[in-house]
């Protein structure tokens, strides 16, 4: 029997991969990041919640090797952070495009690579795993490609119904979250112009 695991679902979310430049110390970047873009993001109206999540330098994954899955992290995919920016309605991101437009601005001072992923409405899940005294040490991030010739709703369902409860069945987690993303378009990732930036090859897009 499938355990059913509480959730709240919110109304729009979407995640920004980051690659930082690499003319700087990684650290200045980092903390350009953390400083001075932070508060332009954090002064969006309609947002509930930014964050940012700051990976390790060498961080070589921990999924093991599995046939006919790739769990390897290439090195041109190897990426410095995520941002996850998730809003209080589906309409809020009208409400901070002067702000929006500020960011993609300021981005070419510390990022040489965003990648840009949203999720249709109400796709986003924080599911209930811990109490409120209960404190998140550290994070993993795992994204998942859909097989091709496998439906988006196959798909959605063994993340909901068995991917979901194995991880909450292990009494480890204090957050789990979950986010589905529409397929890769040029007009989200083409957030701003650098001679750095690389289009990502077609089967890099995480489902």
């Amino acid at each position: 029997m499938t355990t059913t695991i509480p959730y709240t679902t919110k109304p729009f979310a979407s995640s920004i991969l980051l690659w930082v430049r690499t003319d700087q110390p990684r650290q200045t970047g980092m903390d350009y990041w953390k400083g001075p873009h932070s508060g332009i993001i954090s002064a969006t109206p309609g947002r509930e919640e930014y964050r940012q999540i700051h990976l390790a330098e060498t961080n070589p994954g921990l999924w093991p090797a599995t046939r006919g899955v790739e769990t390897a992290i290439p090195a041109d995919r190897t990426i410095d952070g995520v941002a996850e920016v998730t809003f209080q309605s589906a309409l809020s991101p009208l409400l901070g495009r002067k702000q929006t437009r500020l960011a993609y601005q300021d981005e070419i001072n510390v990022f040489r690579r965003p990648l840009l992923y949203a999720g249709p409405p109400n796709s986003t899940r924080w599911y209930q795993v811990a109490g409120p005294s209960e404190k998140v040490g550290a994070r993993a991030l795992i994204y998942l490609r859909r097989r091709q010739r496998v439906s988006g709703r196959d798909f959605r369902k063994f993340i909901t119904k068995e991917l979901v409860p194995a991880l909450a069945g292990t009494g480890a987690l204090r957050e789990l979250r979950t986010q589905t993303f529409m397929p890769w378009n040029e007009k989200l990732w083409d957030t701003r112009t650098s001679p750095t930036t690389t289009r990502p090859t077609s089967d890099s897009t995480p489902r």
